[in-house]
């Protein structure tokens, strides 16, 4: 549905521009944000050679296996419902047959080259996930400088696959980097594609976040959800898909809003929570396979809550920090959003593990974050209302005493104090989890 009106979409987002032109111009923010969606939810089928390397066929013949197999994924697929239909309604029946065919030829060799390029990224982004922070950031600040009219990098990207589509010969250009990604990720098997590797990488991976256990107890635990978090598929797609929220700054910090305070609060405190929000919204319902060793481990329910705690507040932070180029729209967004950040790791975060006290239900790690309301009960819904609510009314008691902007000031300094309180609300919690683990774990072995 969304391909078939991505043309009148496109039209009313961007009026008075051509609607190709414009189309052309979210294919790059398209295929930039593909890279880093598929880093985290493309599963790549390499595993599924190994039991086949002993056997003897040709090592050559057995790697196109996974890359072939790769490009029957779910977000190839999905690239291709949202760009056929507006293919055959927009640029079939309005440009010249070459152009249509050099068009489409290029859009999916790009897809091509995503899928094959994340073998390669997928290596390195492992080794340096601050590489895919840094891409968010690049992209983020692409979007800025669109939006300020500085320098249109999407506008290049579009007058390029203009120039593409107008002469079938340079469409050849796309394919070839689809190609060379291609090989580049073959290449990258066969160095990599033996049994000892294997066995060597998952040694290596069992050593990720080793730096944290510096840190002590604490940062162990934290070094352990982090580990949870990277290698099981549902809680590493409800953290990376909250990523493309952060964009909801730019469809809100408009004229329309920014002169709205309840409205600027909502933002803020969504888009400075949202990385913590969507995963800590099943607080303790992520350890519920293995609930049980909570009940005889000697760790303490206080340490295993602060440590959840001092994760959710560097969830807050990043957030923060990534959704700062929107200050550039306005300064005042990033005063609000400090104020809003303060709230969400005092207030917000003691919120959601409340409410994460009431979990009965357990999770399956390794299903689909896609469509899946496991573990989601009337309590998520129900925390929505102080979460949002509290902010809210402070904003609106000064509004009423004709001190609008000092509703800000006020929202800040409760989250100040929540986090100078931070221990007592933390052990407030771990006791209420003591009260109810048994409740809790019954419930999840359910």
């Amino acid at each position: 549905m969304l391909g078939f009106f991505a043309d009148k979409i496109v039209a009313e987002v961007f009026p008075n521009q051509d609607v190709l032109a414009a189309f052309n111009r979210l294919l790059f923010y398209y295929f930039g944000f593909d890279i880093v969606i598929r880093f985290f939810l493309q599963q790549l089928p390499v595993m599924s050679i190994q039991p086949y390397l002993a056997l003897p066929v040709k090592k050559s013949t057995l790697l196109h296996f996974p890359l072939v197999r790769s490009v029957f994924n779910f977000l190839n697929l999905f690239a291709l419902l949202l760009i056929l239909p507006f293919f055959f309604k927009v640029v079939l029946s309005t440009q010249t047959p070459l152009y249509s065919v050099s068009w489409i030829v290029s859009v999916i060799s790009f897809i091509a080259f995503n899928n094959f390029l994340n073998f390669t990224a997928k290596k390195y982004f492992v080794k340096k996930p601050l590489l895919v922070i840094l891409w968010i950031v690049a992209l983020s600040i692409f979007i800025y400088l669109d939006i300020a009219k500085i320098i249109s990098v999407s506008s290049l990207f579009s007058n390029a696959l203009g120039l593409l589509s107008q002469t079938a010969l340079f469409a050849l250009l796309p394919v070839v980097l689809a190609v060379v990604s291609y090989y580049v990720a073959y290449e990258l098997l066969r160095r990599n594609a033996y049994i000892e590797g294997v066995e060597k990488q998952n040694n290596a991976k069992s050593t990720s976040f080793q730096f944290l256990s510096g840190y002590g107890l604490i940062g162990t635990l934290i070094g352990s959800e982090l580990k949870l978090i990277f290698r099981n598929k549902r809680p590493k797609s409800s953290v990376f898909l909250s990523i493309f929220f952060l964009l909801y700054g730019i469809i809100f910090y408009n004229d329309l809003y920014l002169n709205n305070p309840y409205m600027l609060a909502f933002v803020g405190i969504f888009l400075t929570s949202n990385l913590a929000m969507f995963y800590y919204q099943f607080a303790f319902s992520w350890e519920s396979s293995f609930y049980d060793t909570f009940l005889v481990h000697r760790i303490s329910t206080f340490n295993f809550v602060l440590a959840k705690y001092y994760l959710f507040a560097i969830m807050c932070v990043l957030s923060y920090l990534v959704t700062l180029p929107y200050a550039f729209i306005d300064s005042k967004i990033a005063f609000i959003n400090a104020a809003m950040l303060f709230y969400n790791v005092g207030i917000t975060s003691i919120i959601l593990f409340f409410a994460g006290s009431f979990s009965t239900s357990s999770i399956d790690l390794g299903r689909s974050q896609f469509m899946n309301y496991q573990g989601t009960g009337a309590h998520h819904f129900l925390m929505m209302i102080p979460l949002f609510g509290i902010p809210m009314i402070i904003i609106l008691l000064f509004d009423f005493a004709g001190m609008k902007e000092l509703g800000f000031y006020g929202v800040a300094i409760l989250g100040v104090v929540a986090i100078m309180l931070h221990k007592q609300l933390v052990g407030f919690i771990s006791k209420r989890l003591v009260k109810r683990k048994y409740i809790m774990s019954s419930g999840f072995r359910k």
